[in-house]
């Protein structure tokens, strides 16, 4: 099973790690630790727009 960051990478391969770093990056990732798993906390990456559940669940 994938995680977010893979899914999210393979549907936007141009993103990069960069992306994703705290303090520079323009997406959030974020685990509460709540058994629910990662989401997206934030984004606002202004080039892609954010995928939605559909696109995600999609993913194998």
């Amino acid at each position: 099973m994938k995680t977010l960051f893979e899914k999210i990478i393979q549907i936007y391969p141009q993103l990069t790690y960069l992306d994703f770093s705290p303090n520079i990056g323009t997406i959030q990732l974020q685990n509460d630790s709540d058994g629910k798993g990662d989401y997206i906390k934030s984004w606002e990456n202004i080039t892609y727009t954010q995928p939605t559940q559909e696109q995600l669940d999609a993913i194998n």
